[in-house]
C-alpha cells in the first residue's frame, strides 16, 4: 500500500506537467489551449455580465432607481471577472489544478483505506 502512493503521486504530476508543456511548446497560453487560438476566452461570461448589465440599466430607468443593482452589481462582476481570469490564467489554473489534484488524492486515499478496513471485517 505505501508503496502505491509514491507512483501514484508521480503519475498525477507528471500528467500536470506534460499539460503544462503542451501548451507552452505551441506558444500560447493555457486559456489559448483550452478554447482554441480563434475563439475569445471566455466569451459566455462576457455575454451573461453584459445582458445583466443591460437588464439592470432597464430595470434601474424603469422603477426609477429603486431595483436594478443587483443586476448592475453582479454584471461588473462577472466582467471584471472575465478579464482576470484572462488576464492572469497561468496565475489561476495551476494552483487550481494542483488544490484539485490534492483534494482527488486525499479523497481516493480515504475511500481505499476505508475499503480495505470494511475488507478486514469478518
Amino acid at each position: 500500500m505505501k508503496s502505491l502512493i509514491p507512483i501514484a503521486f508521480c503519475l498525477l504530476a507528471t500528467g500536470c506537467v506534460s499539460q503544462g508543456r503542451l501548451a507552452e511548446s505551441a506558444g500560447e497560453s493555457v486559456s489559448d489551449f483550452v478554447t482554441g487560438p480563434d475563439s475569445e476566452p471566455l466569451t459566455v461570461l462576457s455575454m451573461i455580465g453584459g445582458l445583466c448589465l443591460l437588464a439592470g440599466m432597464a430595470l434601474l430607468v424603469v422603477t426609477r432607481g429603486t431595483k436594478g443593482w443587483y443586476p448592475v452589481i453582479g454584471g461588473l462582476i462577472l466582467v471584471v471577472l472575465n478579464y482576470m481570469v484572462a488576464k492572469y490564467d497561468d496565475l489561476i489554473f495551476y494552483p487550481l489544478v494542483a488544490c484539485t489534484g490534492v483534494i482527488s488524492a486525499a479523497w481516493t486515499y480515504k475511500t481505499v483505506r476505508q475499503i480495505l478496513v470494511e475488507k478486514k471485517r469478518p
